[in-house]
């Protein structure tokens, strides 16, 4: 994992410049003369929660970036409130902390530890939006239509005091609990009814719905870091709920601080992918399935995914999606006037223009569009570097790159732990030390074998065959034998974790064991 990450940031408890930050703090109490009070509005009854993942609330991730609220207005519409952590407070431009978190450019998230963008007493603490305490935030507030139609949209510095903490699995059980009928109940079941008609309307828009490989790793404790098991992330409807707002947020954000800074504004976008891109994709799909995918506009290919699905094999049209993300192209952020404004677009979400506002804490593009929007709404000044378009793209080309290899760090690690986990697993059963064996299904075949997918447990392997194989390259098959094997179909793999030779760390090796032992004669 090193070799992506380049690990050589100091901890930064001896970063040169960096200060001390109070232990302590608190917000102060509200007075006309504090300066944390100034214009920020006062949201401390509002009925706010936050709903992350598991990790989010234990001792190894307790960086909240946003939390959430729904009310009824009296007029028959909606009231929703996206907050999220006011990073900018803390981190100043042209400070040693500002500029050491600029050459991190995101939080790295490893199965067992993370490597932070900021210290974590900010992170963890005094900008995590906890419960039970007040925070200062940056709020974005929408009116809404029961419809989910847009009235208005305002953005605010705050002040709120979280009154709950989920995962999303106890915000889904609280949600679809009838007998709780307590205001912060509604408001989750409100904000859920709105965040199902905003990705009807995306959906209907052109937006994907693609698809990635996603497995949690059991650890045996913070503490060892050994893995115990892996499983297949759950998603549940408050997964979407928390995402359909984060989106909202960070669309109405990019529409504010472009319209304000048209020549510097931090954007980010997803071009569209090249036709050929997905030739082979297509080509497999018409010679395995008879199916055609349309990929002349992202609505063509959501309709064309949708459309997908072998009644005989549910996981199908999941391993199509996540074929056909491979067959994108990666988004990026940028500068508004470095480009042509026909191409701001984000391709996924079938958006005109788009940025990241949700997770300061974790993402320095982020803390850059804060403060563009502070300075948007008159809050404070936008400071010089952000005006300047050299500067601006300097550091989102650092960014950029940041992102790109947390990216890579992040799957790495997950690999590793997936090959310890199975190793462990292997062991504790009785004559398969080291082993075990799961189904798969063929994504490509080759001249002396083929690629498998497990997505049981989100990973990829290669199966060789050391007898003959006749390989038909048009078809997408090969032949041992009597026995024909093309991709898509359905495989047993025995996986085993062995010690690479160049490296000396454990990897994961896959034969076949179904319908043809690949290892045999």
């Amino acid at each position: 994992m090193k070799r992506f990450l380049k690990l050589t940031h100091p901890p930064f408890s001896v970063a040169k410049g960096i200060v001390v930050l109070p232990k302590q703090w608190v917000v102060p109490p509200k007075s006309e003369s504090s300066p944390q009070w100034t214009n920020r509005e006062d949201l401390r009854d509002l009925i706010i929660c936050s709903i992350d993942p598991p990790g989010a609330l234990s001792g190894l991730y307790e960086d909240i970036d946003d939390a959430l609220h729904a009310r009824q207005l009296p007029n028959g519409n909606i009231e929703a409130g996206v907050h999220i952590a006011d990073v900018s407070h803390f981190v100043h431009d042209d400070t040693p902390m500002d500029s050491e978190a600029a050459s991190r450019g995101t939080t790295v998230y490893l199965v067992d530890k993370r490597i932070d963008m900021l210290p974590a007493l900010l992170g963890t603490n005094l900008c995590s939006l906890r419960p039970f305490v007040e925070r200062l935030a940056f709020s974005a507030i929408w009116e809404l239509t029961p419809d989910a139609d847009i009235v208005s949209v305002r953005f605010t510095k705050s002040v709120i005091a979280s009154k709950a903490a989920f995962t999303y699995e106890e915000a889904q059980i609280r949600k679809d609990d009838s007998h709780l009928q307590d205001e912060l109940t509604k408001s989750i079941r409100l904000l859920n009814s709105l965040a199902l008609k905003l990705k009807a309307k995306r959906m209907a828009a052109g937006a994907l719905n693609l698809a990635s490989p996603e497995v949690r790793i059991q650890l045996d404790s913070a503490e060892s870091s050994d893995p115990i098991d892996v499983e297949q992330k759950e998603m549940r409807e408050t997964n979407s709920l928390v995402e359909e707002f984060m989106l909202l947020a960070n669309i109405s954000v990019a529409r504010k601080i472009e319209e304000t800074f048209p020549q510097t504004a931090v954007l980010r976008r997803h071009l569209p992918p090249p036709r050929t891109n997905f030739e082979k994709l297509q080509d497999i799909l018409l010679k395995r399935k008879g199916m055609k995918l349309d990929v002349s506009s992202s609505g063509a290919l959501a309709t064309s995914l949708d459309q997908c699905i072998d009644p005989k094999e549910p996981a199908f049209n999941t391993l199509v999606r996540i074929m056909a993300t491979r067959c994108m192209l990666s988004a990026q952020y940028f500068c508004s006037v470095s480009v042509g404004k026909d191409t701001f677009g984000h391709y996924g979400l079938a958006s005109p223009i788009y940025t990241h506002f949700t997770s300061p804490i974790r993402r320095y593009a982020d803390v850059l569009a804060h403060r563009q929007l502070s300075a948007a709404i008159g809050y404070s000044p936008l400071h010089a570097s952000l005006h300047s378009k050299s500067h601006v793209e300097r550091v989102l080309d650092v960014v950029n790159r940041r992102h790109r290899m947390a990216q890579m760090a992040g799957r790495a690690s997950v690999e590793f732990y997936v090959g310890l986990a199975l190793k462990g697993r292997g062991q504790k059963k009785e004559g398969q030390a080291g082993e075990v064996t799961e189904e798969a299904f063929v994504i490509r075949t080759f001249r002396n074998g083929v690629g498998v997918f497990v997505s049981k447990l989100g990973i990829e392997g290669l199966v060789t065959f050391k007898k003959d194989m006749q390989f038909d390259a048009d078809n997408y098959t090969i032949t041992v034998g009597s026995t024909t094997i093309a991709v898509f179909d359905k495989v047993t793999v025995r996986i085993e974790v062995e010690k690479d030779r160049n490296t000396q760390r454990g990897r994961v090796k896959m034969t076949l064991v179904h319908p043809i032992d690949s290892a045999g004669p």
